[in-house]
């Protein structure tokens, strides 16, 4: 596919690819340009249905396989952004420009449908799953009702999980995987009419029985304490090896009164450095440049910001925390 659009052909063949051929995208997240981006996507999505990115997306290599049509997912990733530098939102202009080309490739007209419905929501999982509580019931009610079934449910996360891979190597995280796979399971079960709110209560209460036999050295009182800083999303959207070590982090900024506190670890697999930084004192850390930091705003209460990570190549990362060093303590108090 590649070949084919450097030799003009897919261009050619695709006129309304044609026009998104080397478009710089303007923001600080997409390294690629806009075709790049969507032959990019459509490579990750073949190594999710071949199985060789199944370490990193079981549950998205698990559902290709069960979804009515490939056909519709391999059309609606490829032309996803084919709408971007027309003017206005690219996703409804998307949907529009899918029911022609459907149409013209010989699709059928459930099929024309479908991959338009993809196309014009193709940024709705990222929105629910990053931006609102989806611990809060109307948050899975409203997206239950915008995808309707679990067919639409399955397209739509292996969709999502493509277009942020294909953005750039340092833009998917755990995080994100953890979020997007809470959000499927809960909506699943909400069509099928299984879903109970009150059952995310006693898979929490499961998360936090585990991660107190982990600090067994806590008193209850200060594991109580602890505990009641974390919202209930918080939960369920970490690992526990991670809440272990935000656990041992805000606990040592607690008991040592640190006003900035941070740990490393080293992930050899992936050559990147993982600095998580943990400040008593809200404002400060969200003061970090965007592009080097991520946060989830709603980790911790009171008045402690929640711990950040920033992940970047190893060779790079201690001159970015040099940088992040020096903006954060014209944050502190003298």
């Amino acid at each position: 596919m590649r070949r084919m659009n450097e030799a003009g052909i897919l261009g050619q063949f695709i006129p309304e690819f044609g026009r998104i051929v080397a478009q710089m995208q303007h923001d600080m997240y997409h390294v690629y340009t806009v075709d790049e981006h969507s032959i990019q996507a459509i490579r990750i999505l073949s190594n999710i249905e071949s199985g060789s990115l199944a370490d990193d997306h079981p549950l998205s290599a698990q559902i290709i396989h069960e979804v009515l049509s490939r056909r519709v997912l391999y059309l609606a990733v490829f032309i996803h952004d084919i709408a971007k530098g027309r003017g206005g939102d690219h996703a409804v202009l998307g949907a529009e420009v899918a029911l022609t080309l459907g149409a013209r490739l010989g699709f059928s007209e459930g099929e024309v449908e479908t991959v338009s419905w993809l196309v014009r929501y193709h940024l709705a999982m990222s929105h629910f799953a990053f931006k609102r509580d989806i611990g809060d019931p109307k948050t899975v009610a409203d997206f239950a009702e915008l995808v309707q079934s679990p067919e639409r449910l399955r397209l739509l996360l292996v969709l999502t999980v493509a277009d942020i891979r294909a953005v750039g190597p340092a833009v998917w995280n755990g995080w994100k995987g953890q979020l997007l796979r809470e959000l499927y399971d809960i909506t699943a079960e909400h069509l099928l009419g299984g879903y109970v709110p009150g059952a995310r209560k006693e898979r929490i209460g499961g998360v936090q029985a585990s991660l107190r036999q982990e600090l067994s050295d806590w008193s209850d009182q200060d594991f109580d304490s602890y505990k009641a800083r974390h919202f209930a999303n918080y939960w369920l959207s970490t690992d526990q090896e991670t809440r272990v070590r935000h656990a041992r982090l805000v606990r040592h900024a607690s008991v040592d009164d640190a006003p900035l506190s941070l740990n490393t670890r080293v992930d050899i697999f992936n050559a990147v450095t993982e600095v998580t930084l943990f400040a008593t004192i809200r404002g400060c850390l969200p003061a970090l440049p965007a592009p080097w930091a991520w946060s989830e705003r709603r980790l911790l209460k009171l008045r402690f910001s929640p711990p950040q990570t920033v992940w970047r190549w190893t060779v790079s990362g201690f001159k970015m925390l040099n940088t992040k060093r020096l903006i954060v303590r014209k944050n502190l108090p003298d």
